[in-house]
């Protein structure tokens, strides 16, 4: 029987082999690299789910990575990985057949009762919107499944936007599709960059992914003022302001230097920024003619506003300063 390392040692011996370091194994599985770790060290072992994902990136066959584990552990994960791919094909399968069913008998409904094709067009549409969220399209791709994911997913709300739009009338297509592609850039582009950005610029991650979510915001905003009238440059102007802590966070990030600073740097942007905004948004639109920075701490029904920004600056001065003195303690003792 082998020693319970040898699984970890066969990780290793193949990542080496590919020349990859353990973080980037970790963002091409999507895991921690911790768990990588504890992975080559034979302190646990990857969820039976990943045995695929792990093969292709290490390029090994699945039964030359299970024999890296003791005579048990293979016995158990041949066994679970007989038991996952039951499951799985019977998930898939069984949603794929239901859907189609489904499909089926409402084109039989809308055929018979309205002699064409009517509100079966938006059912096919909800259908391929509920496929591509499960059981997906990925199963179809070996590789850039969750890039396969979310563009899949997408253009099926796109889609589903459009029949909508088509069949009962109206002109929200463009917004609707607007909003969810800021929402999708906004959950999923930290993934993405994970996966494809390039590990020689990976500093300047977080600037671009805020300067990602600024462009399709205002984007968005440009798309709604074709429908509804407003100050866009005005919206424009107030978004621009409410990004700069972000701007400032991205900046500060690309920097060689402690993250104890770092955060103190971020914390006071943020403090000092967003003190201000209402000051910002009153200038704007209300020609700076209300005062939201009356202080009484004595009255709060009157001063609420200015009171709580008040709180919330003194806080991010007061967080940024102990980060910073902190930083110096630890650096001293470090000498």
């Amino acid at each position: 029987m082998l020693d319970n390392k040898t699984f970890g040692n066969f990780i290793r011996e193949k990542r080496i082999e590919k020349g990859l370091k353990q973080r980037e194994l970790a963002d091409l599985l999507y895991v921690t690299e911790s768990a990588v770790s504890k992975w080559e060290t034979g302190k646990s072992y990857p969820d039976i789910t990943m045995i695929p994902n792990i093969c292709k990136t290490l390029g090994v066959t699945e039964k030359e990575l299970i024999d890296g584990a003791t005579d048990t552990d293979y016995r158990k994960m041949r066994h679970d990985a007989t038991r996952y791919h039951r499951i799985s094909e019977t998930w898939f399968w069984g949603l794929t057949i239901s859907y189609a069913v489904a499909l089926v008998i409402c084109l039989i409904v809308d055929l018979a009762v309205n002699h064409r094709l009517s509100f079966s067009i938006v059912v096919l549409s909800s259908l391929l919107v509920a496929y591509s969220f499960a059981p997906t399209w990925i199963r179809f791709s070996e590789s850039h499944k969750l890039a396969l994911f979310v563009g899949s997913s997408y253009l099926s709300l796109c889609l589903l936007f459009g029949v909508c739009c088509l069949m009962y009338g109206g002109s929200w297509f463009s917004i609707a599709a607007s909003a969810v592609l800021l929402g999708y850039v906004a959950l999923f582009t930290p993934f993405l960059m994970r996966r494809y950005w390039p590990e020689r610029f990976a500093r300047f991650k977080v600037l671009v992914y805020f300067a990602l979510l600024l462009l399709f915001l205002l984007l968005m905003l440009f798309i709604i003022r074709e429908t509804v009238r407003f100050p866009y440059f005005k919206a424009m102007l107030i978004s621009l302001y409410a990004f700069v802590p972000f701007f400032v966070v991205g900046f500060v990030h690309a920097l060689d230097f402690s993250r104890m600073l770092k955060v103190a740097v971020d914390v006071l942007a943020f403090g000092v920024l967003y003190y201000r905004i209402q000051a910002v948004i009153s200038n704007l639109f209300e020609n700076g003619q209300h005062d939201y920075y009356s202080v009484d701490f004595r009255d709060w029904i009157n001063c609420i506003n200015g009171n709580i920004a008040l709180i919330w600056l003194v806080s991010a001065i007061v967080i940024s300063l102990v980060l910073v003195a902190f930083f110096f303690v630890r650096r001293r003792k470090e000498r």
